[in-house]
């Protein structure tokens, strides 16, 4: 079963890319819009912070899971661009639907953000870096989740290994291999941001 899983690696790697692909993506997008709404509500314009407010609620309070099959159904498979016919990859799907808990998630931090630099406390950014690195970390172990829409990720994958052989303990041994690539994903980010705060 080792040797099997060994001659499958790449295979499992290419997979595991596309995680961290949805990942990094979904982070990158919910930053930045949960920042802005973030900023947004800790000016407490009127109107507008209203706005955010109710837009961090749903974004929140939505299940990601929930949106992964909404994204799923409702973005079509093909769409056309300047007459080409062009495939909308599932994975893509995924980074939309993991991007809405991201959005409120980091609309929460920059809100407290915003809020502790506008009173002058110190050690806002440091809390906030350190939440966001945890959250990244949640974001890559829901990435797993895209496998239930068929996505190339790394556990969608590992079904196809697993389906070529349905013996009971090659499907834990499986399953147990690909759990520690997320463990060792987690184990490095977490080193590179331990080592970045040594540094400062």
């Amino acid at each position: 079963m080792i040797e099997v899983l060994l001659s499958h690696t790449g295979y499992l790697a290419g997979g595991f890319g596309t995680n961290l692909l949805i990942s990094v993506l979904s982070m990158a997008m919910g930053t930045i819009i949960g920042g802005a709404l973030g900023w947004l509500r800790a000016r407490r314009i009127l109107g507008a912070g209203h706005l955010a407010h109710l837009g961090t609620n749903v974004c929140r309070n939505v299940p990601s899971f929930v949106l992964l099959f909404y994204m799923a159904s409702m973005i079509p498979s093909e769409v056309t661009i300047s007459g080409t016919i062009m495939a909308v990859p599932l994975w893509i799907k995924a980074t939309l639907a993991l991007t809405f808990p991201v959005i409120g998630f980091t609309s929460d931090q920059a809100r407290g953000y915003f809020e502790q630099r506008q009173t002058g406390l110190s050690g806002a950014g440091e809390t906030f870096g350190i939440a966001w690195v945890q959250y990244f970390l949640i974001i890559i172990m829901a990435s797993a989740t895209a496998s239930v829409i068929g996505a190339d990720e790394i556990v969608g994958r590992a079904n196809i290994i697993i389906s070529q052989n349905e013996s009971a303990p090659f499907l834990l041994v499986t399953y147990l291999y690909v759990s520690l690539w997320f463990l060792a994903s987690g184990l490095v980010l977490t080193g590179l941001v331990k080592a970045l705060v040594r540094v400062r």
